[in-house]
């Protein structure tokens, strides 16, 4: 910090008169020394007092916006919170409302059931007149194979016709090939050969 020439020192303010004049920031016009002395302190403690105004401020500025960033935080949390809850609450709704249905169903089904067997019990049903009398002359018997069962005895076999050609009862693809064996006819493309990739 630079001295102004034109202002006294500190020490020659401490030492001097406190009635002599002299130049100061505070007048155009020269004041006493003491009473410039008086002005500083003054303005030295405004400053103080100020500086101390300043910080508290701040530190006020700051504790509110972090009060500001904490409540925007809760109430998203709790947002949040709210939404999951509605979306619970409308699935349990869903889920209560498939129940409801599920048991009008079954209680429909169970009257109805109910319905039909006392409709049952009340007029049963009876067979036709004609079946009756039907299983009336034929009575029932068991049922089982009506074959007969082989009893080992020998039997005749047809004699096979002079058509039959003596080679058995193979189809046409499985006989053997006719004496003379046929050319074959057509083209015949020779089978492509393996090429080696890791020749150079």
């Amino acid at each position: 910090m630079t001295h102004n020439p034109r202002l006294p020192t500190l020490e020659a303010v401490m030492n001097g008169s406190p009635y002599e004049l002299v130049d100061t920031p505070f007048s155009k016009d020269k004041m006493e020394a003491w009473r410039a002395q008086s002005i500083a302190t003054g303005v030295g403690g405004a400053l103080a007092s100020l500086h101390q105004l300043y910080q508290l401020v701040r530190n006020d500025a700051a504790d509110a916006a972090a009060r500001a960033d904490e409540a925007q935080a809760r109430e998203a949390l709790v947002k949040h919170l709210c939404d999951q809850v509605a979306a619970m609450q409308e699935r349990i709704n869903r889920l209560a409302d498939a129940l409801e249905e599920r048991q009008r169903v079954d209680e429909e089904a169970s009257r109805a059931a109910e319905e039909r067997r006392r409709v049952l019990e009340e007029d049963p049903l009876e067979d036709p007149p004609d079946l009756l009398e039907y299983q009336a002359r034929n009575p029932p018997s068991e049922i089982g194979d009506d074959s007969p069962v082989p009893s080992g005895e020998l039997h005749a076999i047809a004699p096979k016709s002079e058509d039959d050609d003596n080679i058995g009862d193979l189809p046409k693809e499985l006989e053997d090939p006719p004496d003379p064996v046929p050319e074959p006819r057509g083209s015949a493309y020779p089978q492509p050969t393996a090429i080696s990739l890791n020749q150079e």
